[in-house]
């Protein structure tokens, strides 16, 4: 059974692109076989943080101008990108019958890989909360500011008014330490308890970095950097491994590989 994991966020800026990346290729290191799809469509930018020049994307398939095994590009890593369109302004709002069929054309790999990370577009749109309820975990980027916070939380609340989520985890981006991870983690749990009928759980943190920032700059995932430090490591191993161990979540929506 392949693990299909959404990587989303409630704004743009939070880091999520980099954590599904990063995530990804952690695993692929792992020896796991994992594919990624790049569901920000119109705006992809996974494959420029691979320093992967793609031949087609997720528009072609949508017109018919390729099929999905054309579509999917293998990196020097072992992870399996499948990138959606960039600059292409009639991706940015794709109707549902066009996004269950990006989500059916992925049942030919349910045999060819492990998990699936899914990196959602930010925000609450209904391509963002199909896609995410389309995955059996849904992991939201979260980073200590009020605006984080209230973003992250309509995003949650269209989960639960639309597809009945009832539990969600947490990744907290650029924090200062474990302590400030986790007293922003404990005061958005606070606010979403007040409203809604969700259980949150916390699967880690990563520090706010210059690496990281390099990384992007350089398009090479800092994973791959043998230079970076162990802290750095050990924070992103935390959270792969929670992710992996975290259970999985219930909706009501289609999901990916389901028969």
């Amino acid at each position: 059974m392949v693990d299909t994991i959404a990587i989303a966020s409630g704004k743009g800026g939070v880091g999520k692109t980099s954590l599904a990346v990063n995530c990804a290729v952690k695993l692929c290191l792992d020896n796991k076989r994992v594919a990624l799809l790049d569901a920000d469509f119109g705006l992809a930018n996974a494959h420029i943080m691979l320093d992967q020049k793609v031949s087609a994307s997720i528009s072609d398939l949508l017109d018919g101008t390729c099929k999905i095994d054309q579509v999917i590009h293998d990196t020097p890593s072992g992870l399996k990108l499948i990138p959606g369109g960039s600059g292409v302004l009639e991706l940015m709002n794709i109707d549902s019958k066009k996004r269950w069929e990006v989500i059916k054309s992925l049942d030919h790999l349910e045999t060819d890989i492990d998990f699936l990370f899914v990196d959602t577009p930010a925000g609450a749109s209904d391509s963002s909360v199909e896609f995410a309820a389309a995955c059996n975990k849904i992991i939201i980027v979260l980073v200590g500011e009020p605006t984080s916070f209230m973003d992250a939380y309509a995003f949650i609340k269209a989960l639960n008014l639309e597809k009945n989520l009832e539990s969600v985890s947490i990744v907290v981006n650029m924090a200062k330490g474990s302590d400030d991870a986790r007293s922003s983690f404990n005061s958005f749990q606070k606010i979403v308890a007040q409203f809604l009928d969700i259980e949150l759980s916390f699967l880690g943190w990563l520090p706010s970095s210059q690496v990281i920032s390099n990384s992007i700059l350089s398009r090479k995932p800092f994973v791959l950097n043998s230079k970076v430090n162990t802290h750095l490591n050990a924070r992103l191993t935390e959270i792969a491994n929670n992710i992996h161990n975290a259970r999985s979540c219930k909706t009501n929506s289609i999901r990916f590989f389901d028969k």
